[in-house]
């Protein structure tokens, strides 16, 4: 593995070759490449001087927007464990993210400090952040095995657990998506970005700025921005889930956008309807790939020839996100573990050289097993063309709005909200949002659905369901496990959904 990462000579580097290069652009105002990462290490020093070293935990609570570029980078700088922290996140989840990893400094915004503050954290807020440049170059390599970043997933059960890269994987990480990129930008070329930049963005981002291309950083889907970007070339690149994509092509329908080399679309499958939609406007230019929390984009490619190729012939069980990325090995087990053929379906495995090296919960850190494979609770298959399909989730995580939630959380925080009647929470299909979350209890109590919204009160919205049902009874297998493949079943008889930005459900007539 690599012993040491340069992230100081690295961005020195660039900065050398494209200083001059736009880096971020927030939609109002930009940042050349040079001022980002003297910025950058300007936080970088202040983080040193406050006792930051690497491995060291520090939350970045920050908004789409420029700060978050250079903050991110500031800790790349000297080596800290980067702990992202969604801005949609209610205080009882930060400080389960916070408890979970032991962080105790924060850097955030002047407005968010005083709630970092009430958590017992350290606070470094943007603000105070000099403006006078420092050098990057001035930061030497960092420990490859040192823990680079944690993010947070819901796991199969229990709470959500916090995911460990070191810097050795993330740094390869990097590379990979640079080389998996099909169309290698450059300056003058440009990526839109709309999504949180904790995630796929920031991905995205990094591979970019090391080619001296820029971003477009928007907070969220703000169509009278978004549209004469496209509209005018102001970009080349987007990157677009499925519900990102969704609210941009329903707002161009019956246009035409030339120019786009690349659409990277991915963390929720494309529903061939959308992609149509997609294709009329911007031309076969969608780029699919499969990522997870355990293992950095790219797991598998489908370059855009391909995914117009699939799209084309659509057959099969499952979706197709492509062939495996350098480094990356797959492989489909039965339940007991044994390696399955071509074709056969079962639960995706994945070991890969950019991979996390563990997981923390409540009873602390994990390292990955022996044989270096994470068991992913996806149920997919590979084809005769080495191509990797997703049939399903073992776990039942659901994918909504570029979020990975789990049923069980939701479900925990409704428990006896309908006094000893059971409550489920089930996922039903959406082009716009790719799946939606209703809530269903087994009662005829038709106050239910008030309590249950009070009680979800400490859960981010993107996890609030958007019906709730009643059922006389919730279908069960013998052994007494409430069915939740059967529950979507039957409401997708009953009920019709009326999709977009406000999904809802209809009773069908009859």
């Amino acid at each position: 593995m690599l012993d040491t990462i340069p992230w100081g000579a690295d961005l020195a580097a660039t900065v050398a070759e494209f200083g001059a290069a736009e880096a971020v652009h927030d939609g109002t105002r930009a940042i050349g490449l040079a001022e980002l990462a003297g910025r950058s290490a300007r936080l970088a020093l202040l983080l040193r001087d406050a006792g930051v070293t690497p491995g060291t935990c520090v939350a970045l609570s920050l908004p789409n927007g420029i700060p978050a570029v250079w903050a991110t980078n500031a800790l790349r700088l000297i080596g800290a464990a980067e702990v992202g922290l969604n801005a949609g996140l209610t205080e009882a989840e930060r400080r389960y993210c916070l408890e979970l990893s032991g962080t105790k400094l924060v850097v955030t915004s002047a407005d968010q400090a005083g709630a970092f503050r009430d958590l017992g954290c350290g606070v470094v807020t943007i603000e105070e952040v000099g403006a006078d440049p420092a050098d990057p170059a001035a930061f030497g390599p960092v420990p490859g095995e040192a823990w680079a970043k944690i993010g947070f997933t819901s796991g199969t059960t229990g709470r959500p657990k916090a995911i460990v890269t070191t810097h050795a994987a993330r740094w390869l990480a990097n590379v990979l998506q640079r080389a998996h990129l099909g169309v290698m930008p450059g300056p003058g070329s440009r990526v839109l970005l709309m999504t949180p930049f904790i995630h796929g963005a920031g991905l995205i981002t990094h591979a970019f700025h090391d080619r001296g291309a820029g971003v477009v950083l928007l907070k969220g889907v703000d169509l009278p921005l978004v549209l004469p970007l496209l509209q005018d070339g102001a970009v080349d690149h987007v990157f677009a889930p499925p519900t990102v994509l969704a609210k941009i092509v329903g707002a161009l329908e019956g246009q035409r956008i030339d120019g786009i080399r690349t659409i990277f679309c991915g963390t929720a499958p494309l529903l061939p309807a959308l992609y149509a939609k997609a294709r009329a406007v911007f031309g076969p230019v969608v780029r699919i790939t499969y990522g997870k929390s355990e293992i950095v984009n790219p797991i598998t490619v489908l370059p855009p020839a391909a995914t117009d190729a699939w799209y084309a012939e659509s057959g099969g069980e499952g979706v197709c996100v492509g062939w495996a990325g350098a480094g990356v090995e797959i492989e489909i087990r039965d339940e007991a573990g044994a390696v399955l053929g071509r074709e056969q379906v079962g639960e995706v495995h994945l070991r890969g050289r950019h991979m996390s090296c563990g997981h923390i919960d409540a009873t602390g850190f994990h390292p990955l097993p022996d044989d270096g494979f994470h068991a992913t609770g996806d149920l997919g298959r590979i084809d005769a063309r080495g191509r990797l399909f997703l049939v399903g989730r073992l776990a039942d995580v659901v994918k909504s709005g570029g979020y990975k939630i789990h049923p069980d959380e939701i479900e925990r925080e409704l428990a006896g909200t309908a006094g000893t009647a059971a409550v489920s929470i089930v996922s039903l299909p959406s082009d716009y949002w790719g799946e939606i979350i209703v809530a269903v209890a087994e009662t005829d109590d038709p106050a239910w659905p008030d309590r249950a919204r009070a009680a979800l009160a400490d859960l981010a919205r993107y996890k609030h369901p958007r019906a709730f049902l009643l059922l006389a009874e919730l279908p069960r297998n013998p052994q007494g496990k409430i069915m939740r493949r059967l529950i979507r079943e039957a409401l997708l008889e009953r009920y019709r959904i009326i999709d977009g930005s406000h999904p809802r459900l209809e009773p069908r007539e009859g």
